[in-house]
């Protein structure tokens, strides 16, 4: 087996593990029964009825789960020498796909490229509503890329006002053009905290960690592309 396909499988394995449901009465986790994780699947079907139609193919969550399937993401310093942890006790992770693809790997054909405006306003807005209707500390998002790259933040990234602001300024129409301000925001949100997935690494205490590594270090907004 290749290296490419080498990480390829290790990326199945990462997305598949997070897509398992956490066991009822694991402490301090956002489990299958938590009113945390049923209303993240209420706020799944809702953004997916938003972006179906979106720009041809359209895009649906096809995944809302607790993060806790896994005990941390280990994220990488740009040169490697350095991480930080967060934990994925209470946490949701959410899969974003395009209609008609199987993730997370969709064919090349309906897969977006990691910088595809619409799929990080959507990660964006998962996360905003998550932090603001549910008790999730951290939000993971698979985006609908050809290998597995995530939007990973946490609760303390938008503060108060900051998650006001955010979920009025997502709240509208997707299938209109963006205003700038609304480019700007995505991508000041969204591309800082977008994590090319590395491997899994065993903890001490035997269960997982996903590694990932920024995928634009120190990438400062973007002009609407």
């Amino acid at each position: 087996m290749d290296v490419r396909t080498t990480w390829a499988v290790i990326g199945v394995i990462a997305a598949s593990l997070l897509s398992v449901p956490v066991a009822a009465g694991t402490p301090d986790t956002e489990t299958r029964e938590s009113p945390a994780l049923v209303h993240a699947r209420t706020i799944q079907g809702d953004a997916s009825s938003r972006y179906l139609g979106s720009h041809g193919t359209g895009l649906e969550v096809t995944e809302a789960s607790s993060s806790a399937v896994i005990e941390s993401f280990t994220l990488l310093s740009p040169d490697l020498t350095d991480a930080r942890i967060v934990s994925a006790a209470r946490g949701i992770y959410y899969a974003i796909c395009p209609v008609g693809a199987t993730c997370p790997y969709p064919a090349r054909r309906l897969a977006r490229a990691p910088a595809s405006f619409l799929p990080r306003r959507l990660a964006l807005e998962l996360a905003v509503r998550t932090f603001r209707d549910t008790t999730a500390d951290v939000v993971a998002v698979s985006l609908p890329t050809a290998s597995f790259v995530l939007f990973v933040i946490e609760r303390g990234d938008l503060a108060d006002d900051h998650l006001i602001a955010a979920a009025r300024a997502l709240r509208g129409d997707p299938d209109r053009s963006p205003s700038p301000a609304l480019r700007a925001l995505v991508d000041r949100v969204t591309r800082p905290r977008i994590f090319a997935f590395v491997g899994l690494e065993s903890t001490p205490s035997g269960r997982d960690s996903l590694a990932a590594v920024p995928l634009w270090p120190n990438a400062p907004p973007k002009e609407p592309e």
